[in-house]
């Protein structure tokens, strides 16, 4: 078995219980915020965050109130041991858990290949994928072979990767999701839209460790669209991300009436917002009932056009929530391409609709291109556990603050 992980542990818990916490002053908040992203940053530069979870916890120490309940979940979270997200089918093997994604694809069939779907342009099928998620998986990370570790074959015990297939028609994938939804300790669904350069292989893995990360306890759902998987097939990509369209809209409406969830949750992350944006626009209300959160991550959609969409589908679900940052280079190269701003930055505009929660992650170290900050970041990961997890709103979620111009902002950190 694999060490306990204490310091994920602590991270996990002080994200559960902050909206539990007596009222805190600004300051404590942004202590903790800053000590929190030095654990992030100690853990991504392969350290193993001892040191700063110590300061966190004794900055918890210093209010006594807090820290009670701290300490209280803390307790009884390690007494029980480590313990799998409740994903409905999840098998667990010895050292790691196999997930199942159901998904739908209209990319071309690839037969006895690695990757079991091309880049090409297909018919719309359906069926469940099988993702390895290794024991020691640290959230936010893609665990994958790396050469410098000498290791040169996937392994599920070490590595978040695609273990098979398997095919089934339209009705067998309605009666399969059904079932698992009515058994589901949550009856909703998290449908998650790639962006480009994303093969159908990488897409089910991302999948998977969202629904991980996030603790979802309702189906995961992939809808994967056929992007080539290669950074100079971006025009090629995006003419795909319009074919979709129609495709998509579908199958919407399919997981929205035939399924039986409460609620759909949809993330979409960069040119996958150009599906999820025209697809959604493409429904009535009447199509649109069920609804949950809909989530646009760094959306490399024209932000004229993106403005011009939201007002066909605004008002058709729970909440919508827009990341953005200045920070984004993959955007950036888009915008250069395009001319025009993306929706997906936040200079030299953000967007700023009545009736999405824009959210600016500029504050936040996003990585080397801070484009997929939505996945690998814990600080994301945990906005996105609060609010589809416990459903809260940006004012009583962890880290945010609200600005004089209608959106919100990650607190900088404490210096």
């Amino acid at each position: 078995m694999e060490p306990y992980d204490e310091v994920t542990t602590l991270v996990e818990v002080v994200a559960q219980v902050w909206p539990r916490l007596p009222s805190l002053d600004e300051s404590f908040e942004r202590t903790v915020l800053f000590q929190l992203r030095s654990i992030e940053a100690a853990r991504a530069a392969g350290n193993t965050g001892d040191t700063e979870a110590a300061a966190l916890l004794t900055t918890f120490q210093n209010q006594p109130a807090a820290a009670d309940v701290l300490l209280r979940e803390l307790d009884a979270t390690i007494r029980r041991g480590p313990r799998p997200p409740d994903i409905p089918g999840v098998i667990k093997h010895q050292r790691h858990l196999e997930i199942p994604i159901l998904y739908a694809t209209d990319r071309a069939a690839a037969p006895a290949a690695a990757d079991p779907f091309t880049g090409t342009r297909g018919t719309l099928s359906y069926g469940v994928a099988l993702v390895s998620v290794p024991d020691d998986h640290r959230m936010g990370a893609l665990e994958k072979p790396r050469l410098w570790k000498l290791q040169f074959r996937a392994d599920p015990a070490k590595h978040v990767i695609l273990l098979g297939t398997e095919q089934l028609t339209q009705n067998h994938f309605i009666q399969r999701a059904a079932d698992t939804i009515a058994s589901a300790a949550t009856p909703e669904a998290l449908l998650f839209v790639h962006g480009y350069n994303v093969t159908f292989a990488d897409a089910t893995r991302r999948a998977a460790q969202i629904a991980y990360d996030l603790q979802f306890t309702g189906l995961p759902m992939l809808y994967s669209w056929p992007s080539e998987g290669a950074t100079l097939r971006y025009l090629t990509d995006a003419d795909n991300s319009l074919w979709t369209r129609p495709h998509f809209a579908d199958f919407l409406r399919l997981t929205l009436g035939r399924l039986g969830a409460r609620r759909l949750h949809l993330l979409a992350h960069s040119m996958g917002n150009r599906v999820v944006t025209q697809g959604l626009a493409d429904l009535t209300p009447t199509e649109s009932t069920g609804l949950g959160h809909v989530i646009f991550a760094a959306p490399d959609v024209d932000a004229a056009v993106f403005t011009q969409l939201a007002a066909q589908f605004l008002h058709h679900a729970d909440r919508y929530t827009l990341y953005t940052s200045s920070n984004d280079l993959a955007l950036k190269a888009s915008q250069k391409l395009a001319r025009y701003p993306r929706a997906g930055q936040s200079v030299p505009t953000i967007v700023v609709i009545d009736g999405i929660d824009t959210i600016d992650a500029s504050q936040l170290d996003t990585g080397l291109m801070s484009h997929s900050y939505y996945g690998d970041r814990t600080s994301i990961l945990s906005d996105l556990y609060s609010l589809i997890r416990n459903n809260l709103e940006p004012t009583k979620r962890f880290g945010l603050a609200p600005t004089d111009n209608g959106y919100w902002t990650f607190l900088p950190t404490a210096q």
